[in-house]
This record gives structure tokens, sequence and C-alpha cells, in this order.
């Protein structure tokens, strides 16, 4: 495939998802190319599931958005869509990745199309759900199916851990409100974090500005553990709760 046609089906992918929704007419002008090209292009990107074509216009696949967590996909959407376009910066080409079972690690998903050759490692059934229709390789640890959160977790799943080496971890949390770092109410959800931290050569915290106000059981990290923490515009106070990070992206 020429790099011209790769390069406008990225783009045309890109203003998709910044738009949710676009008109084929309008795609056209706006790449100077025949409507008949622009339905060629979107029958490639709905064939690998990314968009949705209807009576003349492009939509997201927003599949995603209905699979089976008991997380809220419902709160905060834009929020993590802004957090997800930030977050994607930071992924390099050819780069193995982890994705943290979570919202906000889910609406990164579907910008991964964006990057080539990417090894994705999770131990979220939505996420290697979402990954299985791209063309990046995906790692799926096994383990125990932990039901709240629709998680692999346990000693399989660390066992299989131990031998990846991971670039770069995109991770979530329930809360750090009064916590000096991030939370989870699962005792065994937090070891597998655990473990991941201390694989991974970069480390991003991903959380929407509610995670502020709210905190979980278990505390699995430091701030100072992480590299990065991508959330959305908050207050002076809110800053002051994750001192120690090393540096804080406002999406």
């Amino acid at each position: 495939m020429p790099r011209n046609t790769k390069n406008r089906r990225d783009q045309i992918y890109q203003k998709i998802l910044n738009e949710n929704s676009v008109r084929i007419v309008d795609l056209a002008s706006e790449f100077k190319v025949s409507s008949e090209t622009i339905r060629k292009d979107l029958s490639i990107l709905e064939s690998q599931q990314l968009i949705t074509k209807k009576h003349g216009i492009a939509e997201v696949n927003q599949d995603y958005n209905q699979l089976p967590l008991d997380i809220k996909m419902g709160e905060h959407i834009k929020e993590k869509e802004q957090i997800a376009k930030k977050a994607l910066d930071y992924i390099q080409d050819n780069s193995i990745i982890f994705l943290d079972p979570g919202s906000t690690t889910l609406a990164l998903c579907k910008y991964l199309p964006l990057k080539k050759n990417l090894t994705i490692v999770t131990n979220s059934l939505a996420i290697a759900q979402v990954v299985s229709n791209m063309k990046h390789d995906l790692l799926f640890l096994g383990g125990k199916l932990q039901k709240r959160g629709k998680s692999m977790v346990g000693v399989f799943a660390m066992q299989t851990l131990e031998k990846i080496q991971i670039d770069i971890a995109f991770m979530g949390c329930d809360g750090f409100l009064n916590t000096g770092g991030p939370t989870t109410f699962s005792l065994e959800e937090m070891l597998i974090k655990q473990q991941v931290l201390s694989k991974s050569k970069q480390k991003i915290l991903l959380c929407d500005a509610s995670k502020f106000r709210k905190q979980g059981t278990y505390t699995f990290a430091k701030f100072s553990d992480y590299d990065v923490l991508i959330t959305n515009p908050i207050s002076k106070e809110e800053k002051e709760l994750c001192q120690g990070v090393k540096k804080l992206e406002i999406a």
C-alpha cells in the first residue's frame, strides 16, 4: 500500500476519533480525493472494526463501550478521551506496552491503530477483546478471573509477567485521596500492579479528575514511582495530592 494512502487513512481515522462522526462528502473535500476513494478507505477501516459507515457518514465504532465491564464506562467520557489522546503521544512504534484494566486505558485502545508494530500486554478481558481485532501483537496474561474488574490475577499471571520486559505501562487506579499514592479495592489486583511497575521502564498513571476525591483500600505505589501522571484540569489543592510524580500532564 502506498505511503500516502496509509497516511490518509490514519488521518481520516484520527479525524473521526476527534469528531465522532463525519460526512463522506466532507472527507472527500478535505483530502482532495473522490468520494469513491474515501468510501474505499472507510471500508478498510470498517473491516478493521475501527469505524462504522451509515448513510453517507462515518462514525467511531462504539463497541468498546458495550463490553461487560463492572467499571462505569458512562462516567467522565470526554475527560477520559482527552487523557487517552495525551497518552498516545508517549507510545513509540515497535514498543511493548502494558494496559491496566480500567475505563481510561480502554479508551486509549481505540487510538492504538495509529501506531505500528506494538506488542500489547494486558490482563484485561475487555482490552484483549478490542486489541484482538488490531494488527498489533497481543500478550494476554492467564490466571484466575477476577469477575468484578473482568481481569486476570493470581500466580499464573504473576509468573507470566516475570518473563516480560515492558517498555511503558499505562495504569489506572480507584483514587488516591489522602493516601500518598494510587489505590485499588482489590488485593490481587494490587499484586499485579506492583509486578507491572517492577518490570516497566516507563510508568504512566492515567486518571480522570474524579479520582482526586476517591480512595480504594490498598495503596499499590507511591507517586514517585511514576514518570508521568495524566489527568484533567485540577485545582492547586488537588495537585498537592500527587506531589512526587516526576511529571504532571493536564489533558
